[in-house]
């Protein structure tokens, strides 16, 4: 029974280094799935814990396989880009709009993680992982800031086809410190339909928005 016993402790099971570095992925990447699972994020607590901590593994065993003479980078290598297909299922596409491109990005940093964890860099390990959710927490709120005074929306709406109408559109806009990046424009009978996509902050669309729903002169198509 003590000869069974030794050669469990004698296993790689028993390699307590192996068993830091797995609670060491478990601890960093469940600190990036917290902040996921806050935004209700499609890759949450436990799908970003088990990231970390597969890449982990397979780092390890791609040291164990091969050895100090061989190369033990030959299993972790192929991490970077089989990531790459599990990050590609979370992007999404609508129209003209790209979903998922953060979660994406998350899932491949976390990964990196969780190789570092595997080699042993530690110190790597955490200070890359405060770096991830520092671009995560704060840039946040900068990017948000920067969103609600750059926002761009699409104004679809009919106007009288009179002479002066297009020095008037241009002058609404300007008016309601709107940026008209694109603008079309072409006959409907007797009217014009005017399609203007605008950049300016979000209040600011708000108020052109109720001007143009209660005017008698234009007539929104759609919101």
């Amino acid at each position: 029974m003590t000869e069974i016993l030794q050669v469990f402790r004698d296993s790689w099971f028993f390699d307590w280094d192996h068993v830091v570095r797995l609670i060491l992925a478990i601890v960093l990447g469940g600190a990036i799935g917290f902040e996921r699972e806050l935004r209700d994020k499609p890759a949450g607590f436990r799908t970003i814990i088990l990231m970390c901590v597969g890449a982990c593994i397979f780092t390890i065993v791609s040291q164990v396989i091969g050895g100090p003479d061989l190369n033990n980078t030959r299993i972790a290598a192929q991490i970077v880009s089989g990531i790459g297909f599990l990050g590609a299922g979370a992007i999404l596409r609508d129209r003209n709009s790209v979903f998922g491109l953060t979660t994406a990005a998350t899932i491949w940093a976390v990964a990196a993680i969780g190789m570092a964890v595997g080699f042993g860099e530690f110190a790597l390990a955490v200070l890359g992982t405060i770096a991830i959710l520092v671009a995560l927490f704060v840039f946040d709120f900068v990017e948000n800031w920067v969103g609600q005074h750059r926002d761009i929306q699409m104004y679809d709406f009919v106007a009288p086809n009179t002479d002066d109408i297009m020095q008037r559109v241009d002058a609404m806009f300007k008016e309601a410190k709107l940026q008209a990046r694109k603008r079309t424009c072409y006959q409907d009978g007797d009217s014009l339909i005017f399609q203007v996509r605008a950049m300016g902050a979000k209040p600011n669309h708000e108020k052109l928005r109720m001007y143009l729903a209660r005017s008698e002169e234009y007539r929104l198509r759609r919101s």
